[in-house]
């Protein structure tokens, strides 16, 4: 009896490690990002594991890709301020949250990422906004649930509108959704009516207006004196330069002329040496000739000397 419970006790412990250690697994998972479909300097989309056990999505879904950019257009703020960095140029009309290149980023890759997601998962993203430099990443996520898409904005232009309004409804985000993001609404979207629906139309897109700096009301005038001083160090100035100008002309030109001369020079080095060259080979010419002519006969070998004269002293008698 007291093996069986040291036994118990003994493995109770290890439980409980085994059981932390899978915990912090998912944790550490769920931060990590997911499965990355894409990422490059526009922005990037993932997959991303909740750890929150009541999470349960209606993943993997097949959702058309028109559908999709129907919803990323759709979505639109009319704050006088919407976002950190972002300024409403329309004093409160409704402008949207996502360009249409921003939409031609987004769609594609979210549809991606819901057919490929499981119930477990969500579809996180960031994209730069390219409606003005300046203005912050936006981030949030999309998932299929109860026949519904929720879409979150955890950071950037915080959405407070849906075209067309029927086909969409808001209720708070939860922490998720929003990337621990507090306040955060999430879009709550029918895309089976709003499949049938047409494209929403074009709106402004909000964008960070730079600051630039105010120029004082009253600028001094500038008085006659520092106007003639001012006048007359541009012409002291403009006089610099010219004189630098004739400077640099003269020097070019005296590199030119001592150019010419070197080039006059060569050519009558180029002259002497083919004259002497032509004198040297009338010379040899000439010395060859002479040994031609002066070259003495043959003389006659003795034995053809012998025979001459016995054929002489033959004849003789």
């Amino acid at each position: 009896m007291n093996s069986y419970l040291t036994l118990t006790n003994v493995r109770r412990p290890i439980m409980q490690g085994l059981v932390g250690i899978a915990a912090l697994s998912l944790v550490i998972s769920g931060c990590a990002g997911g499965t990355k479909l894409a990422h490059n300097a526009k922005g990037s989309v993932y997959l991303e594991e909740v750890t929150d056990w009541s999470f349960e999505a209606s993943h993997p879904a097949v959702i058309d890709q028109l559908t999709i950019t129907k919803i990323v257009k759709g979505l639109y703020s009319n704050d006088g301020q919407s976002g950190s960095s972002r300024m409403s140029a329309g004093g409160g009309k409704p402008m949207r949250i996502f360009s249409d290149e921003d939409a031609e980023f987004l769609s594609p890759l979210l549809a991606q990422g819901l057919s490929k997601a499981k119930p477990e998962q969500l579809v996180g993203f960031r994209v730069s906004s390219s409606a003005g430099s300046g203005s912050e990443p936006t981030t949030g996520s999309i998932y299929v649930q109860k026949g519904s898409i929720y879409l979150t904005i955890g950071k950037g232009a915080k959405p407070t509108g849906f075209t067309p309004e029927s086909a969409a409804r808001t209720e708070p985000a939860p922490a998720y959704a929003a990337g621990g993001a507090l306040g955060a609404m999430a879009m709550i979207i029918d895309y089976h009516a709003l499949a049938k629906a047409p494209m929403p139309a074009a709106m402004p897109i909000a964008k960070a207006t730079p600051i630039t700096p105010i120029a004082p009301m009253m600028a001094a005038a500038p008085t006659k004196a520092q106007t003639v001083s001012g006048s007359a160090g541009q012409e002291t100035g403009q006089g610099d330069l010219m004189a630098q100008k004739l400077s640099e002309l003269d020097k070019a030109k005296e590199a030119l002329a001592k150019k010419d001369t070197e080039i006059t020079m060569l050519r009558k080095e180029s002259e002497w040496m083919k004259r002497e060259l032509r004198e040297r080979n009338e010379e040899m010419k000439a010395i060859k000739s002479t040994q031609v002519s002066a070259k003495p006969a043959p003389k006659k070998k003795p034995a053809q000397a012998t025979q001459i004269r016995k054929s002489t002293s033959a004849d003789i008698q």
